[in-house]
């Protein structure tokens, strides 16, 4: 029954039921504003700021939610200024800037195609000429025995190019979705 659901998710969310919402602090009020978004079983879900006035527990708690409901097929539309959220639930992003849709990118092929950064040092002294050669590299730059470099797309051709030395650290990093998101928003004010 909806109230069943009701009272399950209110237990899940820590919140009674019971009391007037004008006596509720903020987080409180934004998780019954959840259970009266989840507890009817939608099978498309919009929310605004979801976790807005949640704390991390409570957050954790929503995203495995969201979870459960997106494993049973519920479609959901999730507006965030919090990226590293979207990150954590979304498969898909829309960008909208300045009004406008500028974009709709898979989260997984928008990592896949961005820059990956390398750096990287070596047992021996190592010559740039190799590293320069790659497809996609740039910012590339060796100092003190220590290689820098950038790969757009794939990186597969930098990694079997490092796998023929002896490596002592490597460090590659990956773009968080923000960073990607600057992307499409860059210095000028269109």
């Amino acid at each position: 029954s909806d109230l069943g659901r009701a009272e399950e998710l209110a237990q899940r969310f820590d919140v009674g039921l019971d009391q007037p919402l004008k006596q509720l602090s903020r987080g409180n009020v934004q998780k019954i504003a959840l259970i009266q978004a989840l507890f009817h079983s939608p099978e498309l879900l919009i929310l605004d700021e979801p976790t807005s006035g949640l704390d991390p527990l409570m957050q954790a708690e929503f995203v495995r939610l969201l979870e459960e409901e997106r494993g049973r097929g519920v479609t959901v539309f999730l507006s965030s200024h919090d990226l590293d959220e979207v990150e954590r639930i979304c498969d898909r992003v829309a960008i909208i800037r300045s009004a406008r849709l500028v974009a709709i990118e898979d989260v997984h092929e928008m990592h896949r195609r961005a820059m990956r950064h390398f750096v990287v040092r070596f047992d021996q002294p190592v010559e740039l000429e190799p590293f320069a050669a790659l497809p996609g590299v740039q910012q590339l730059e060796l100092v003190d025995g220590r290689l820098t470099f950038s790969v757009s797309g794939t990186a597969d051709a930098a990694v079997k190019l490092l796998a023929s030395y002896t490596l002592t650290d490597i460090e590659i990093t990956h773009p968080s979705l923000e960073e990607l998101f600057m992307t499409y928003y860059g210095d000028d004010d269109e």
